[in-house]
């Protein structure tokens, strides 16, 4: 409905046209019109950033998505089910009953069925208006039931330099791979075996491509580095925790050897 109105500008008379609504006021999505809390959950695969290991992808742990469970610490009858493509990466809950929750995690295949052990679970405190909450929830190596063996890539410095550039220069090298308890027997691109038993020249900084060992167990492992100088005196030598990730598609690692102590061995696997 329209209403006319006289309007008055310097003595001249005008009409204008006035517009009214009966359509009724927009609905809030909460009944003060504030914006309902997020919860956000995200999750990680083999996330071990101590080991220099940044984490697996979706595709390298064959997941097509993940399904989160919310659970109500307080009352486990409440309870909400979300799931999203692996990929995306997170999942967000909107207003959620108030208090602490747990998320169970459980990453799926494109048949449906899931490929953990159990639920991988997180904590976290509802979102509430005006304060989003957020908890991410790391798939251990350990939980896996398809994980696969991978391709473990390295590159080598000796007191943060190349071979050549080191004091005094590296020679060559030895590689000793241990995963969890088993000597690993296989050669690297180079054709060193990694059981501690092989010197080789020393591979420099300055190769375009990193070394590589092929089909080696998904998981920790330990990995131990001695160089020789030009008289065949060991000069460096270190033991390093490290994590091997599934499949091809993996981080390059580098490892800085320092001089061993004097009248010690290697050094000990870091905590």
């Amino acid at each position: 409905m329209k209403i006319a109105r006289l309007v008055v500008v310097g003595g001249i008379g005008a009409l204008q046209l006035l517009s009214c609504s009966s359509d009724p006021p927009p609905v809030c999505p909460t009944g003060d019109c504030s914006l309902p809390g997020s919860t956000i959950v995200k999750w990680t695969f083999d996330h071990y950033p101590e080991f220099g290991f940044s984490s697996d992808t979706c595709i390298d742990m064959g997941a097509d998505r993940v399904s989160v469970t919310a659970t109500l610490m307080t009352d486990a009858t409440v309870t909400a089910t979300m799931d999203a493509q692996c990929g995306e990466g997170q999942i967000s809950f909107i207003d959620l009953p108030a208090g602490m929750y747990t998320m169970a995690v459980t990453p799926i295949d494109v048949n449906a069925v899931p490929i953990v052990k159990t639920a991988v679970t997180g904590q976290v405190m509802a979102g509430v208006s005006g304060l989003n909450t957020e908890v991410t929830v790391n798939v251990p190596w350990d939980d896996w039931t398809n994980a696969v063996d991978g391709t473990f890539l390295f590159r080598i410095q000796w007191a943060g330099v190349s071979c050549e550039s080191a004091t005094p220069p590296v020679q060559t090298q030895t590689l000793k791979l241990d995963s969890r308890g088993t000597l690993i027997t296989k050669r690297t691109d180079g054709n060193q075996k990694m059981d501690g038993t092989d010197e080789k020249p020393c591979r420099k900084l300055s190769e375009p491509f990193a070394q590589y060992v092929e089909s080696v167990p998904f998981g920790p492992a330990t990995l131990t580095i001695t160089g020789k100088d030009q008289n065949d005196k060991v000069q460096f030598e270190r033991t390093f925790d490290t994590f091997i990730g599934a499949t091809k598609n993996n981080p390059t690692i580098t490892f800085d050897v320092t001089a061993p102590p004097a009248d010690a061995g290697v050094d000990a696997p870091l905590d």
